[in-house]
């Protein structure tokens, strides 16, 4: 009976078709060969006659060619016998191939034991040949193990560093002696006596390659590897886990135990059973590391706060998950991680695990660092290959995790056993024992078993070889189908999935349902029910053997598909965009390799390079600009040597060097992009170029190309692009702030903002925000209407927790104007608590500015106090030297006036400052008429600002100082204006303040 390599079904010799499936068998009975190229694990035997050229030269050639025929019929025979196959023959060398057609977990075992059949028999022709002739005659066989290409030819059909391997195994045999690699000997170590050899030096190898000699029967029986000897017990270390994370909930910061062993070692399972010991004291929450996630950047943070946010239940107190559409810092990402914890344990202490942790994304590294001093009853428990990891800014305690000893390995081979349906026997000894104390395999093994009840003798093979056995069961749909969903990241909708297999070429043979419900049938992937319906890969490690098989164009078309699908979902899920750049990147690399400077290769290259400047978009867009020019760098290394998208690159790089104030580098580069590329090729591209060019110049004058601005508006028309329109109306709003017209300002940014929403990516979206709260704060929108707009730009941004709080502040000062100073504190204290956890000093410090704007609209004149000398103190530590000036200026205003006359260098408010405390000095030495002229040159100031809430606070100033000066007339005529301005803002608190001061 022979296996059918599609679906696993018997048939007998004499079938040409399978009888389960229908698929084509072939014309001796054995499965066909595959009719494309496939890449398979396959154990490769290379024989040869030593000294064969002497031979042929003693030899008639009638004589030699009945020699070899007899050696070539004694190896082929041996090869069939043993279940391979025949690749070529090359003069007098022989190639071999086991697991070509359908792969055996044993397969390295047959073609040992084909090499020893050959011997036996060769040995025999060697003997009537020193009879007869006189000669020496022998051949020797190189053996190794490892992946090859196969083609449906009937020679020469396998390719791959493997045939080499074993070609220079061969040649450093000795004469009737066999040499295996290292693949080989663990596959075999447990059934074939070896000994190893020195390492063998290979013509185009760069390392030697370790080898081993396989020994006669005569040289005694295979011993066993040291691997599978008892090593250490499970109980002691559970109890130290336990105990470690029971002590560690208790006290401050967030312990990290890190669980550090082998691939299969047990870890995961380790882990169930700590997270069951503590659940009398704790929840838990396990997150699995994708085997990519250290190229990936802002994703696998959102991921975590979704599943931290779902962990909350219906009582959490965070707004809805972060879908990543606002502009939000990483720092924001870790302040929402945090609050989300202090949520998630408010109910019960955490125990967060992180699995596969050698493969931990560089981002939650960095968040599990600052997590040392958080006060919250959690703990980390990392678990997987941690050799390279290295948290160095947080103590660890490692405990290693090491191979099963054998009693615990016979107990879990029974529950792995019954488990799956099987009757034991006397298989479960052997099970336990040939599993090497690791579950992995022990588990992997436990489905061969289930796979073949006909009694074939299971081996003890790696990881490779025994999923390799497993996945040909399923046939060739299958494997594939499960290699799309491990491209995807073990993790997907149904619908995805099946969108995905459509890139594949050929199309399955079979329909898409019927291959899904193979998989899910063998439980290798399974169907999670929640909010949606999700397939997920149950073992990463089939999953991963079965995408190691996809050939290289399979590869590339099913994550170019994927990079296509993730994009579509971008104006939703804008932090989507790292997957679809790594699934890019991915297809490029794939091309590179399969036909490099091919048509395919470019069409990767390019479509990576834009998913590349859309992750630098959107780093942008959280401020991230190192990460920024990262991405464009690699995008711009691609040397696509077309216009358009190089002119796209540069107008984000020179965003990136502008912004970070490096004017002289953003010019130079410009004028580098303006005499290399035509403007006509991306006429977006050339919008923001000349923008980040008026930027870069204001910064070197201090004065505002119009010019440049007149023209980044023509071309941003021109492109129809909201992006680069939405800039040029940010700039002129800003302008007209500058000036004081915060009336005119208001309508320019309504209007940038308006365009903004309509970009995918919107560089300054941050500044648009910001800005146009302050001038509905300032301008003469009344405050109820100006409030509601307030409320509305903070619901949309919700993950933009930065943003949100800075808006927090205009929105507290419209609050108190309509009379609400509870609501207002409210926002204030929200926003204090949201800045200072995501580290915004010098937002926090403009806070101390607001607060200290509500006390004087109280007439608190002490709080006025208390908040300006806390802000002074914060614009000092960090170095905001024009700001702190401005506070110290106000503060001056209302003590004894030691700011003396300074220069009155800066915008309208620093002007009229400058002035107020020109007239608080004045008063101070007794000089009021002085004063008084001073508050005059402020009110003429003051009068070319256009904006009553903007007037109100200045006029507040010059009103207390006004009394001061005994100036009755000046006093009514402040006061007048100062109740004009807030009848035009609806300001109900001003109203009464000076109802309280007059």
């Amino acid at each position: 009976m022979e296996c059918c390599v599609r679906c696993g079904g018997e048939n007998p010799s004499a079938a040409r078709f399978c009888m389960t499936c229908g698929f084509a068998l072939a014309a001796d009975g054995r499965p066909a060969p595959p009719s494309r190229t496939t890449l398979r694990f396959v154990t490769v035997l290379f024989g040869d006659i030593a000294g064969s050229t002497e031979l042929a030269g003693r030899l008639s050639p009638e004589v030699w060619g009945n020699v070899l025929a007899a050696y070539f019929a004694a190896v082929s025979s041996a090869a069939a016998e043993h279940g391979g196959r025949v690749e070529k023959f090359i003069g007098d060398a022989v190639v071999a191939v086991f697991g070509a057609e359908a792969a055996h977990e044993d397969d390295a075992l047959r073609a040992v034991d084909c090499a020893r059949t050959s011997l036996e028999r060769i040995a025999r022709q060697a003997a009537e040949l020193g009879r007869t002739r006189g000669v020496d005659f022998s051949v020797r066989f190189g053996i190794a193990s490892g992946q090859a290409a196969l083609s449906g030819r009937d020679s020469s059909f396998a390719i791959g560093e493997v045939m080499n391997r074993a070609a220079r195994l061969q040649a450093a045999a000795p004469s009737g002696g066999v040499l295996i690699d290292v693949r080989t000997w663990l596959l075999v170590r447990g059934g074939v006596r070896t000994v190893p050899v020195e390492p063998v030096v290979a013509k185009g190898f760069s390392r030697p390659l370790r080898a081993w000699r396989v020994c006669d029967a005569s040289e005694g029986a295979a011993e066993a590897d040291p691997a599978w000897l008892p090593l250490v017990d499970r109980q002691p270390l559970l109890d130290a886990a336990a105990d470690f994370l029971r002590s560690g909930l208790e006290a401050p910061g967030v312990p990290v135990l890190v669980l550090a062993g082998e691939a299969g070692a047990g870890k995961s399972r380790f882990v169930a059973e700590l997270t069951r010991r503590v659940s009398d004291h704790a929840q838990s929450l396990i997150l699995r590391c994708r085997h990519d996630g250290q190229r990936l950047g802002y994703w696998p943070l959102y991921h975590m706060a979704e599943e931290l946010a779902a962990h909350c239940g219906p009582s959490r107190r965070m707004p809805p998950v972060p879908a990543g559409r606002g502009p939000q810092s990483k720092e924001e990402i870790f302040w929402t991680l945090r609050t989300l914890l202090k949520d998630v344990t408010a109910r019960r202490p955490l125990v967060l695990v992180l699995d596969d942790c050698q493969w931990l994304p560089p981002t939650v590294q960095e968040f599990v660092e600052t997590l040392g001093d958080v006060d919250v009853p959690a703990a980390i428990v990392l678990c997987g290959r941690v050799e390279t990891l290295a948290l160095t800014r947080r103590a660890v305690t490692v405990l290693r995790v090491p191979p099963l000893d054998l009693a615990d390995t016979r107990d879990l081979a029974a529950g792995v056993i019954g488990r799956l349906g099987l009757t034991a026997g006397d298989k479960l000894e052997d099970l336990a024992r040939r599993s090497a104390g690791n579950p992995l395999y022990l588990e992997q093994l436990s489905h061969l078993l289930l796979d073949t009840e006909s009694g074939t003798d299971l081996l003890p093979p790696t990881a490779e070889a025994a999923v390799g056995a497993r996945l040909d069961r399923l046939g060739d749909d299958a494997q594939r189908l499960l290699a799309a969903a491990n491209a995807l990241g073990g993790r997907c909708a149904p619908h995805d999935l099946e969108m995905i297999a459509e890139a594949l070429d050929p199309p399955l043979d079979q329909p898409f349902d019927e291959v899904l419900g193979q998989l899910l049938e063998h439980r290798l992937l399974v169907l999670r029910i929640g909010a949606v319906e999700e397939l997920e890969v149950d073992s990463p490690v089939v999953a991963d053997v079965a995408y190691g098989r996809l050939p290289l164009a399979d590869q590339a078309a099913v994550h170019a598909r994927i990079a296509d699908l993730v994009e579509s979902r971008l104006d939703r899920r804008p932090s989507l965009v790292e997957l679809a750049a790594l699934h890019a990147e991915r297809a490029h690399a794939a091309w590179s390799e399969l036909r490099p400077e091919g048509r395919e290769e470019r069409d990767a290259a390019v479509r990576m390079a834009r998913a590349l400047c859309a992750v630098a978009e959107f780093a942008v867009s959280r401020g991230d600009l190192p990460l920024a020019l990262n991405q464009t760098t690699r995008a711009g290394g691609l040397k696509l040597n077309l216009p358009g998208l190089e002119l796209e690159i540069a107008a984000i790089e020179t965003y990136v060097t502008a912004a970070s104030g490096r004017s002289g580098e953003t010019l130079a580069r410009i004028e580098q992009a303006r005499h290399r590329w035509e403007t006509a090729a991306n006429v977006a591209a050339a919008a923001h170029l000349a923008l980040n060019e008026a930027v870069a110049r204001s910064m070197v004058t201090g004065e505002r190309p119009e010019p440049l601005l007149q023209r980044a508006r023509e071309l941003a028309g021109q492109a129809g692009d909201p992006a680069a329109y939405a800039r040029v109306l940010l700039l002129e709003g800003l302008r007209h702030m500058e000036s004081g017209d915060y009336v005119t300002a208001e309508a320019v940014l309504r209007d940038a903002l308006k365009h903004g929403r309509r970009a995918r990516w919107c560089f300054g979206a941050t500044e648009i925000y910001g800005n146009l709260g302050l001038c509905l704060a300032y301008g003469d929108t009344p405050a109820p209407e100006a409030l509601a707009i307030c409320v509305e730009l903070r619901a949309d941004l919700n993950d933009a927790h930065t943003i949100r709080a800075a808006l927090g502040c205009p929105a507290a000062l419209l609050m108190d104007m309509t009379s609400n100073a509870a609501g207002s504190a409210s926002l204030l204290e929200e926003a204090a608590s949201i800045l200072s956890g995501v580290g915004h000093q010098p937002a926090v410090a403009g806070l101390d500015m607001f607060r200290a704007t509500l006390r004087e609209r109280h007439g608190d004149t002490d709080g006025t106090a208390r908040a300006l000398e806390e802000a002074i103190r914060r614009f000092d530590v960090i170095g905001f030297t024009p700001l702190a000036k401005a506070a110290r200026l106000w503060r001056s205003t209302l003590g004894d006036g030691t700011a003396g006359h300074p220069a009155a260098s800066g915008g309208w408010d620093v002007e009229v400052l400058a002035e107020q405390a020109a007239a608080a000095a004045e008063l101070h030495a007794g000089r009021p008429r002085k004063a008084t002229g001073h508050l005059l040159r402020a009110e003429a100031r003051l009068d070319r600002v256009r904006g009553a809430g903007a007037r109100i606070p200045p006029l507040l100033v010059s009103l207390r100082l006004a009394a001061r000066c005994g100036d009755a007339g000046l006093v009514e005529r402040i006061a007048r204006q100062a109740r004009e301005a807030a009848q035009v803002k609806c300001d109900a608190r001003v109203a009464q303040t000076l109802d309280e001061l007059l």
